[in-house]
């Protein structure tokens, strides 16, 4: 994340007000035009939602449901924060601490988050956790508004799916994002993980209850001129039983100029989404209405964050 971060403080040092447009970093960085946007799909950015929330160094989020129809969005801080999150509650608030109790088996780089219920209307649901090590973990409500670990860290695979010391960070493909599809939605992938170093998506499927790389499934690789080597930051499926249920979206950091994509499966061909971001988005997650919303790490106390209403989709 060091680079990402001195990435972040030169545009911030240089851009006026410490805003651009994702068109403008995406020229600066390199980064190829974008095809034209999604036909029908129209975002408009939400000025009611917080543009600021008080979680430190935002790297993964999700709508969860910790408590029954409680509809929440969590986001977990990036590492040496030792599992901090905020669960903020849809659409209006309010915001509250939580901490998940990680094991120390596996590193506190929490990088991606998914949410995955049991049932076709909520519900005893589960929250997936991975690092950037490649070691997943598993947590379920734990009846008072919180979450409690019951899935110590394992490896998604053997190296280089992830590293051989789980504790260690930003190595292997260095996973920077976690998505998976409802459980009422078939398909092969159950989900991916998505790995930074080469932008690229790896399949996940159920053991069990266990998510594992599937090994005989290559990765989506994003197409390098709109996400370049060490540029992808998230990815996210929407909400079940909300509109984007079936959409898997991607994000990318400063070096991939903070540009959100529709991806299609499975060549990964990756459509705009015309929303600036957030400088560095590092996490995107669709809430059960279709509002999408975006997180940003600025190596700060707080996070920027964006929502926005999106129909068509």
């Amino acid at each position: 994340m060091l680079a990402v971060r001195a990435a972040v403080l030169v545009l911030l040092l240089v851009t006026p007000g410490c805003a651009r447009s994702a068109s403008a970093s995406s020229r600066d960085a390199g980064v190829s035009a974008a095809p034209p946007p999604a036909p029908g799909l129209v975002c408009t950015r939400d000025d009611s939602f917080p543009s600021v929330l008080d979680v430190a160094e935002a790297s993964a989020a999700a709508e969860v449901e910790l408590q029954p129809g409680v509809r929440e969005l969590l986001v977990v801080s990036d590492s040496g924060r030792n599992g901090a999150a905020l669960a903020y509650r849809l659409p209006s608030g309010p915001a509250r601490s939580l901490l998940l109790p990680l094991d120390p088996s596996a590193s506190d780089d929490v990088e991606g988050i998914a949410w995955v219920t049991a049932g076709p209307r909520g519900g005893g649901g589960a929250l997936y956790a991975l690092t950037s090590s490649g070691a997943m973990r598993r947590f379920v409500p734990d009846g008072r508004g919180g979450l409690r670990r019951d899935q110590d860290a394992y490896p998604i695979g053997p190296p280089p799916r992830a590293c051989t010391n789980l504790r260690d960070v930003n190595c292997g493909r260095n996973y920077e994002g976690l998505c998976l599809r409802p459980r009422s939605v078939s398909a092969r992938c159950a989900g991916y993980a998505a790995g930074r170093k080469a932008s690229e998506l790896d399949c996940l499927v159920f053991q069990g209850d266990r998510l594992v790389a599937d090994p005989l499934w290559e990765p989506i690789r994003l197409p390098r001129g709109l996400v370049p080597a060490n540029a992808l930051s998230d990815c996210a499926f929407g909400a079940a039983e909300g509109p984007a249920r079936a959409t898997l979206l991607v994000t990318t950091n400063v070096f991939g100029g903070g540009a959100t994509y529709v991806a299609r499966e499975p060549g990964g061909a990756l459509v705009p989404l015309e929303l600036p971001g957030t400088l560095n988005n590092e996490a995107v997650a669709v809430d059960r209405t279709g509002a999408l919303l975006l997180l940003g790490d600025l190596d700060a106390d707080a996070s920027p964050s964006l929502r926005a209403t999106c129909t068509g989709w």
